[in-house]
């Protein structure tokens, strides 16, 4: 397939993708050997931080095989993940085990990010661009130009991948979108050491009735260190006046077992703050010569709060979607709104069945209670993941 050409300018490309986080990258490998001219541009230096539970799901795993066949190899290779083969459960003296049967790990964002963004810098097929952050996306003749902060710097383009996650510019600039707190979670993340009876390959999440529907997890991570961190419906802190960092640490006193496990335990760093827009509301995620993958596409599973998995989903399809563009020559918002459709019927469905579940079950703890009790069930075990 041959791109389009529209500018002889050395900086247009046919795809610019901002945000190299899962759902960026995933896009940009997706389109290794597409014949397209790709960029991929984030604020920050790689390796770098990002604010959230490090678990990296199984379908984000299948999905990244799917992308590359040689993804399986680098992962081997890649040594600072922690395998994940179980997750366990707790509410009110109640416990429930799950067994993982896809590939799933656990790793610190600023690892795996950056595992996923080294990979691109040695391929011929993009130019990768860090330390650059965007003020503006404004729409040209044939797509959009993209311009830098700082330098002021402008990258044209024919079509642009919102990669940029919650708080980037591209939703912002590209969608009439606003936030609604009673589709959006306030999360604290913190990491300690010294966490007792944990086990390396299993992951646990904890509920409290005094903050349902949202719950505690603590992950294992490499080096004997675990990723702690809590999130809470924002329209329920709002609603409540909570204070989210007071109440992570609240959580950990109200909990027999977690006290237990934190007891000699020591704080790594700061109780660091981050926004989770869910899926549990299907948003604007496309349009003329543009598309909004990952946190930008509020893509986060209501229930799991996975959103690695979804992310690299949306990278494929976004991918998939792009290529369909350039090869009919047609870039308007009808034709690209296929994306949206396959990325419901993979995704947004199932992600909307989970919300009006959570909901009930939110109002009458007394069925969260019971979910508990018949959770071997398999069909509610599969709800649960």
């Amino acid at each position: 397939m041959s791109a389009v050409a529209i500018s002889t300018n050395s900086d247009h490309y046919d795809v610019i993708i901002v945000g190299a986080g899962p759902a960026g990258c995933s896009c940009a490998m997706a389109l290794k050997n597409s014949g397209l001219r790709i960029a991929i541009i984030d604020k920050h230096q790689f390796p770098r931080d990002k604010v959230c539970g490090d678990a990296i799901p199984g379908r984000a795993i299948k999905f990244l095989h799917e992308i590359d066949p040689h993804f399986a190899a680098r992962l081997a290779a890649f040594t600072e993940k922690l395998p994940t083969r179980s997750t366990v459960c707790y509410y009110n003296n109640k416990k429930l085990d799950f067994t993982w049967t896809l590939e799933a790990y656990t790793v610190t964002r600023e690892h795996f990010d950056n595992f996923l963004f080294a990979h691109l810098k040695t391929s011929k097929d993009t130019d990768t661009l860090e330390g650059i952050a965007i003020s503006d996306i404004v729409r040209s003749e044939n797509g959009y130009s993209v311009i830098a902060k700082d330098s002021n710097k402008r990258y044209d383009c024919t079509m642009v991948i919102g990669a940029d996650g919650i708080n980037g510019v591209t939703a912002k600039k590209l969608t009439a979108r606003h936030m609604d707190r009673k589709h959006h979670v306030a999360g604290v993340r913190a990491y300690y050491s010294g966490v007792t009876g944990m086990e390396d390959t299993c992951t646990e999440v904890y509920f409290d009735r005094k903050y349902l529907p949202g719950y505690f997890w603590v992950f294992p991570i490499k080096g004997g260190m675990v990723n702690a961190g809590m999130g809470i419906l924002s329209d329920i802190v709002v609603r409540n006046k909570i204070n989210v960092k007071n109440a992570f640490y609240d959580f950990i006193e109200r909990s027999a077992v977690l006290k237990e496990k934190f007891k000699n335990s020591k704080h790594i760093g700061t109780l660091q703050g981050c926004g989770l827009p869910m899926g549990s509301r299907w948003v604007e995620m496309s349009g003329d010569h543009f598309l909004l993958v990952g946190d930008a596409a509020s893509l986060i599973d209501p229930v799991s709060g996975d959103g690695i998995g979804n992310a690299v989903l949306s990278g494929k399809l976004a991918a998939e979607q792009v290529k369909q563009c350039f090869a009919s020559n047609n870039f308007s918002a009808a034709f690209i709104k296929n994306y949206d459709r396959v990325l419901y019927k993979r995704a947004g469905a199932e992600m909307r069945r989970k919300t009006k579940v959570l909901k009930t079950m939110a109002r009458m703890p007394f069925l969260f209670e019971a979910a508990f009790i018949v959770g071997q069930n398999r069909v509610i075990k599969k709800f649960m993941k």
